[in-house]
């Protein structure tokens, strides 16, 4: 691909052929080498990795099959780009660095902490380059699940903390001195095997990361649905974060990590079911739980209470930050708090609360 409109020539004349449903295009990763476009697939996938991801996968269809029954209908559409407010973070671009992995599992966290927040607009840029080479990984590439392991056990800091470069950085040298009270965690991650499971994640949790391998003619996307060419031939594995799906289309709506000058504008469709690409036959889709430490919240305002009869159990919407359930062992109450809070929305008054991403703990009336 890197002999640009040639080999776009070539690629369109097969997907002419072929009669597929998406345009080649030169972009900012046809323009580059072979050898540059082939340092963009850091997702290392062994023959052993691979028999791990397949077997993984077989036990979560099996567990999945009995809950079928109680998986609610997925819609036939979901974009979280568009979904009651954008929840997805802007492209990146990793550069000529094997650290697609980081990226997208920067990406799946980044919108599960505002999924969770219940702000769509809240400011999370977090550390590709601490995730990828604090945690064990390299410009060579890392597993698929090896950012998720490493957000889960130590977390991952904020960009400011560690920017992002291209090359092997040296983690002790590249993070700023505080970088400990600067990580964002998750708490767990989940994978998903059947169409329906994966469905019902997107459409209830938020965006998940996911692998695939890569043929030469992927580079060239740029608008349609993802088709591989018959000819296409097989370059290595990459990571990338999937934000949606269109049943009316057959396709998954994936975020990549090859800048905004890639793709559509950094956004590929991918047909479902093509066994070559490993994407939704062969692996999982991992959702996460994002970790949100308890802090204040001040002067913010509550827009509605709720209470079940016995007022027992209760929550209130924090505008910005969406639902949170008052803590039965807040200090002033259950009860004191509904209160509270039900004279905050009457009279229009701001609150200062101490909540994390579930719970409200306290609430003062200002």
């Amino acid at each position: 691909m890197a002999n640009g409109q040639t080999s776009i020539q070539a690629i369109s004349a097969q997907i002419a052929q072929e009669g597929l449903p998406w345009t080649a295009v030169e972009n900012d990763y046809t323009r580059l080498s072979d050898e540059q476009q082939l340092k963009r697939l850091g997702l290392l996938i062994t023959p052993q990795e691979h028999q791990r991801l397949s077997a993984e996968r077989m036990r979560f269809a099996a567990h999945e099959q009995t809950l079928l029954s109680s998986m609610v209908g997925a819609p036939a559409a979901v974009d979280w780009r568009n979904n009651g407010g954008n929840w997805v973070t802007s492209i990146k671009d990793q550069g000529n660095c094997g650290s697609c992995v980081s990226f997208c599992t920067c990406a799946t966290m980044e919108s599960a902490v505002r999924i969770k927040l219940g702000n769509p607009n809240f400011a999370i840029d977090l550390s590709e380059a601490f995730c990828q080479f604090c945690g064990g990984g390299s410009c060579g590439g890392w597993g698929l699940t090896s950012g998720l392991d490493f957000a889960k056990s130590t977390g991952v800091t904020d960009e400011a903390c560690m920017p992002y470069s291209p090359t092997d950085m040296n983690c002790n040298a590249s993070r700023c001195s505080n970088w400990a009270s600067r990580l964002t965690k998750i708490k767990s991650y989940t994978g998903y095997s059947t169409m329906a499971a994966r469905k019902n994640a997107l459409a209830t949790i938020g965006p998940l990361l996911a692998g695939m391998a890569v043929y030469n003619d992927f580079g060239a996307y740029g608008t349609g649905i993802y088709v591989k060419s018959s000819t296409a031939t097989f370059r290595g594995y990459h990571c990338l974060c999937v934000v949606g799906y269109d049943d009316n289309n057959q396709c998954w709506i994936l975020k990549n990590s090859w800048g905004t000058g890639t793709s559509d504008n950094g956004f590929v469709r991918i047909r479902y079911g093509q066994a070559d690409l490993l994407l939704d036959t062969d692996w999982s889709f991992y959702s996460v739980v994002a970790d949100i430490q308890a802090g204040w919240l001040s002067a913010v305002t509550v827009s509605q209470v709720y209470a079940s009869q016995d007022s027992q159990n209760a929550w209130a919407y924090i505008v910005g930050y969406g639902w949170r359930k008052i803590q039965t062992g807040a200090p002033n109450g259950v009860t004191n708090m509904l209160v509270l809070l039900s004279m905050a929305v009457a009279e229009q008054k701001k609150v200062t609360v101490f909540a994390d991403g579930d719970y409200l703990y306290q609430a003062y009336l200002l």
